[in-house]
Order: C-alpha cells, then structure tokens, then sequence
C-alpha cells in the first residue's frame, strides 16, 4: 500500500476518533456531574499512562522519547490550547456557529503552505469553498436566529488557530521521525502536562462511579490517544494540508455517530451537505500537487 493510502486512512481514523470525542463532550456532562473543563484535564491524564506503559515494555525507559522531545511537548501544548478554547468557545457559542468558524483552520493550513511554497492540490480554490458550503449546510439550521458571542468567536478562532499550528508542526516534526509513537508521547505529556498544571486554576473533580471512570476512559482512549496517535502517523507521509482537508469529514462523522448511537435525526440539508464535503474532499485527494520548494532538512529523530 502506498504512503499516500495510509496517510489518507489514518487520517480518516483522526477523523473518527474526534468526531467520537465531539459526541462524548455531550454526552459526558448528561450522565456525570463533571465540568467540561475538568473533563478536559481527564482526558489527557488518562490516556498518556497506556502509551507510556507500553513503550516502557516495548523499548525500554531510556528509548520512550525521541532525542528532541521539546517540539512533541510544544505539540501536547498547542492541542490543549485547542481543547480547552473549545470547552470555552461551546460554553457561548452554538454548536452549529462553533463548527463553521472552527473549520476555518484548514484554509488556514492551505494558505500557509502556499505562502511557504509547499505542496497543495492544484483545485484546493475550488474544495475549500465546496468544502466550507458542505459545512454550512451540515451544521447550521437555518431557521434558527443567528446570535454570535463576540468573545465566544475570539475564543473559537483561537481554537482554529491551534489547530492549525498543531497539523503544521506534527507535519515537520513526524516526517523525520522514524518511531511516530515516541514523538507521540511526547505530544501526550506535554498535554497531560497543561491539565495538570491548570487544576490550581480550575479545580479537579473525581468520578464517581465505575460508568464515570468508563465514559472517561472511553473518551481518553477512543477521543484523544487514537485521533492524536492516527493524526501523527498521517501528517507524516501526507503533510498538512492534505490532512488538513481530510479531516474536515469529522463534522459529518459526528452527525452520523449521533444518529445512530442519540437517536439524533438527520435533515435532507444535513445529507446534501454531508455529501458536498465528501464530494469535495475526493476531489481533492486526486487532484495532483502544485510544485512547492523542497523540503528543508533537519527534523527530530
């Protein structure tokens, strides 16, 4: 199988597990009386020990980091700047408003690789639009009334934001790694390292049953440590801004996640929009790379 084809299912999988991670968000505070924000803190806590603990049996102590750990931690840190401005974003945004302005971030991958002379698909002036509308029509009901928090927008295009550093950073730093799962944990403490420090902050609360602990764990494993851990392994035989348009199916993964598991109905909108950011992304995926300058030496190992 070609790089490219694992790449794209590997990102696919990313694209899974967050949208997995958008349904747990709601479904969590329903069931537990968890705060989001400390849900956030959770679910890195959880979901860095499994990953230590096998490198730990696979490669030995000294052999679980790469030998320039700081780029994977500075990755940890920006995708929990990403995690919790959601947290914050949802609390004065619609869901709907929130998805539209969010996915912003992979023009913002686009642009960026353009300016820089990388590699985009020549037709990306045609997905990202048709991409940005399939959006839209998936997410917004139009016959709601249209409020927009001010600093609720600040906050979510924060969260754009570091999305995009994060997929622009992962792309450099995991092209030269030749073991994405010690650059992987490096991501995951440098998250597990932000909630921990934020609890003077924020506070902690503990579960308080053994289908708190699961729901936790569930979201840790399935939400966070295989969106991350696909998402690495994809940006690095792929780069950033064709995994930027791949994961832009994640909105319509999650629609269909909470039809089928919350017994949530999708409207005839929602499918034709669904069915535009698909139709867009597949144009895009075969459309050929415009020449960029060549990639510059040095990434960690």
């Amino acid at each position: 199988m070609k790089d490219k084809h694992v790449g794209l299912i590997a990102m696919l999988v990313a694209a899974l597990g967050l949208a997995i991670a958008v349904v747990l968000m709601k479904v969590i505070p329903q069931y537990t009386q968890l705060p989001p924000q400390h849900i956030a803190i959770w679910r890195f806590t959880l979901a860095t020990p499994p990953l230590l603990i096998f490198l730990a049996a696979r490669r030995g102590p000294k052999r679980m980091l790469p030998r320039q750990p700081w780029w994977f931690l500075i990755l940890g840190l920006t995708f929990s700047v990403a995690s919790f401005s959601a947290i914050f974003a949802l609390q004065r945004l619609s869901s709907s408003i929130y998805v539209i302005v969010l996915n912003f971030y992979p023009s913002l991958v686009m642009i960026y690789t353009l300016l820089t002379g990388g590699a985009v698909p020549r037709i990306f002036w045609l997905g990202l639009p048709l991409t940005l509308l399939g959006l839209v029509l998936t997410a917004f009901d139009f016959g709601s009334v249209l409020a927009v928090d001010p600093l609720g927008l600040v906050i979510t295009l924060v969260n754009a934001l570091a999305l995009a550093a994060f997929m622009l950073i992962s792309a450099w730093a995991f092209r030269g790694l030749d073991k994405p799962l010690t650059g992987t944990l490096g991501v995951m403490l440098g998250g597990m390292a932000v909630g921990l420090l934020l609890i003077p902050l924020l506070g902690i609360s503990m579960p308080a049953n053994i289908k708190e602990w699961l729901l936790l764990f569930s979201f840790s494993l399935f939400g966070t440590l295989m969106p991350i851990m696909a998402m690495n392994f994809s940006l690095k035989y792929i780069g950033a801004a064709r995994g930027s348009i791949i994961v832009t199916v994640q909105p319509v993964l999650t629609i269909l996640i909470a039809m089928v598991f919350l017994n949530e109905t999708l409207t005839l909108q929602q499918w034709f929009g669904g069915a535009l950011v698909i139709l867009s992304i597949v144009l895009m995926q075969r459309s050929p790379d415009r020449l960029g300058k060549p990639v510059a030496e040095g990434q960690p190992r």
